[in-house]
């Protein structure tokens, strides 16, 4: 018994290897049939399965690529996904088209798309579900999901080579790339960004690109373009700062030099001493229409999408203030309103904000993401008043007021801070402009400065072949207002005389007369005089910036910065001394800026001149305080230089 049983458990475990061996092989010989059979269904549905998915595939990645053209040119993501989404759909149809012996039919359940451009580390990317079905095979309700994407890196750069890591869909390591691929952002004499490509790249096989930085690009910040062969493409910024921070967040810091040489103090007293700084796309700053003096190279701002900025200010804390992204025409000559939170930063750009000598340091910085909202410090409203009326229009910053009216159409700008001072601007050979059109409202609720715009006009024939401009900003929290007094003479046939032109007309109601007629130790000579026009006695020397009247600590005057076509351009050109500042304190007290003034002046060519300069109505702080020489006048005569990196 024990040996017949154990014969019978010998036998059935040889009887269960050799079922596991016959189910082996007739699974083996089933799946052979099925390739080899004569019948070939279900390959041709595995084939046309696998087709339709690659189809599908390539369409994604068409519409990631088509989906980042539009953002790169609108900046406006909403719009890009809506065209996206029609163009992804129109693709499936062209699908279904293309095979029509299958009879395909597709619903599109999901999509999204999304990029980060412009970062450290950047990407665009897209998914998709669709459920499809080949009705001629009988194939119903397939559903597919896919994704594709396109990822850069930038590296810490290494003597000039930039070291770039690119992956894709899955974090794969992109190995497939040349130098064609990657294009370099430069920006152009002509005010506009450029694409070049490197002569040098070297691949790694975990996907790094070193790549050797085309001359003239600053190595220091710059942006690159990856394009894969599949139409995706990612704009990626490099700075050190930026790759090295834990955040990886993209910036520019400015720095700001308060400390003029051995006068260290000068801003010390001070608490009104507000600037309006613009930065440019070229990386220029700015102020009272000309740059300060930046102690490196400018860095030119990439063309982010404008609700992409940020402006954090440093003085004691660090932390966002208002800040406003502005659009102007003619080379920055003629502003247009505030920018659209969707437009591509350009060089018809300019981005505004405001600092003091608290301020150490400004650091702009851009959030990539498409999905980014503007923040609001670019929003708010730090004015009030009335411009419903553009004969008559009243604005306040919270420190002054001014009015801007315009009767029997003559346009005076009257300012209030306790002290009331009038202004009239463009005053040529004794006569006056004329006002017939409403002042042009063209910024009255931005978060830094109001600003308006006016065309003088003349009725005689004493200011001919010309066309002037004048535009007028309000600062927030300032006590001044700016002007900006623009002449273009255009090409005479006939001889032209100017024998009087006058930028701007001051009238202030108190006060002594105080002008400044040049320096000694770095501090400002006064001069109380009004019988003498004050001009310019030295061909290498502008001695004069400001003038005010003042009583107490109140009063009015204007200042202007050092630079040769303020006061003093009509100098130069006919080689002999025009420009000068008039007082008057019998009567009426006013101060003229004349660009002509003691010599007329004769020319027939075109010439186009503009005067930046500031009203200041004060009640406190004064341009020039003789006690002690603290005011604003160091505003004009040492404005901070600045180190950007």
């Amino acid at each position: 018994m024990k040996k017949s049983r154990a014969n019978k458990g010998q036998f059935s475990v040889i009887a269960a290897l050799l079922v596991s061996v016959i189910l082996v092989t007739a699974v083996i010989s089933t799946y052979t049939m099925v390739r080899h059979a004569p019948i070939q269904d279900s390959p041709k549905v595995l084939t046309a399965i696998g087709e339709m998915n690659a189809d599908i595939k390539q369409i994604l990645d068409f519409t990631v690529g088509y989906y980042g053209s539009i953002l790169k040119v609108t900046g406006n993501s909403a719009y890009a996904k809506n065209l996206t989404t029609t163009y992804l759909s129109s693709g499936l149809v062209n699908i279904a088209r293309s095979h029509p012996e299958w009879n395909p039919s597709f619903n599109l359940t999901s999509n999204s798309f999304s990029t980060s451009w412009f970062m450290p580390e950047s990407f665009s990317m897209g998914n998709l579900s669709v459920t499809y079905s080949l009705a001629s095979l009988g194939i119903e309700g397939v559903k597919y999901e896919t994704s594709s994407a396109l990822e850069v890196t930038m590296l810490p750069s290494d003597s000039g080579v930039a070291r770039i890591l690119v992956t894709r869909d899955n974090a794969e390591p992109e190995l497939g790339l040349s130098k064609d691929n990657f294009w370099f952002y430069n920006y152009t004499d002509g005010s506009t960004w450029e694409l070049i490509n490197s002569t040098s790249i070297i691949i790694s096989s975990n996907g790094v690109y070193n790549i050797t930085i085309p001359s003239g690009i600053n190595s220091d910040a710059y942006s690159v373009q990856v394009e894969d062969n599949r139409g995706l493409m990612v704009s990626a910024f490099y700075s050190p700062n930026s790759v090295a921070s834990e955040s990886r967040i993209p910036h520019y810091t400015y720095t700001f030099n308060w400390a003029a040489t051995g006068m260290s103090d000068i801003y010390n007293n001070l608490n009104t001493d507000t600037f309006v700084i613009e930065l440019l796309q070229n990386g220029t700053l700015k102020w009272l229409g000309q740059p300060l003096e930046l102690t490196d190279s400018a860095r030119p701002i990439p063309p982010v999408a404008v609700k992409a900025f940020r402006v954090n200010a440093t003085s004691g804390v660090n932390q966002q203030v208002p800040f406003q992204v502005e659009d102007w025409a003619s080379d920055y000559m003629v502003p247009l309103g505030l920018s659209g939170e969707d437009s591509i930063f350009s060089s018809t750009n300019m981005l505004v904000f405001l600092v003091n000598n608290e301020v150490k340091n400004i650091t702009l910085w851009w959030d990539g993401n498409d999905a980014a909202t503007q923040t609001s410090y670019a929003q708010e409203n730090n004015f009030n008043g009335d411009v419903s009326n553009t004969y008559h229009i009243s604005l306040s910053n919270g420190k002054i007021g001014i009015d801007v009216d315009i009767d029997s159409a003559k346009l005076a700008v009257t300012s209030t801070a306790g002290p009331t001072s009038k202004a009239e601007f463009l005053r040529i050979n004794d006569e006056p402009p004329v006002f017939h059109a409403g002042t042009s409202c063209v910024i009255y609720n931005g978060s830094v400065r109001a600003i308006l715009q006016q065309e003088p006009e003349y009725s005689s024939g004493g200011a001919t072949d010309l066309y002037s401009q004048l535009i007028l900003t309000l600062p927030a929290n300032t006590t001044y207002y700016t002007y900006t007094s623009r002449i273009i003479f255009v090409n005479s046939t006939q001889d032209r005389t100017v024998n009087d032109l006058s930028v701007v007309q001051l009238s202030a109601f108190a006060g002594t007369p105080l002008t400044e007629n040049g320096t000694l130790g770095g501090y400002p000579v006064t001069s109380s005089s009004t019988d003498e026009p004050f001009y310019d006695q030295s061909p290498t020397s502008r001695d004069h910036h400001w003038s005010q009247f003042i009583s107490s600590s109140s009063g009015a005057g204007v200042m202007f910065r050092d630079m040769d076509n303020q006061l003093y351009p009509f100098d130069s050109i006919f080689g002999s001394d025009t420009g000068a500042i008039i007082v008057d304190d019998f009567g009426t007290r006013y101060i003229e800026v004349n660009p002509v003034d003691l010599d007329s002046v004769e020319f027939k060519y075109s010439l186009d001149l503009a005067w930046y300069g500031a009203v200041v109505t004060f009640n406190i702080e004064p341009i020039y305080r003789s006690a002690d020489g603290v005011g604003l006048w160091v505003m004009v005569e040492y404005p901070p230089s600045v180190t950007v990196n």
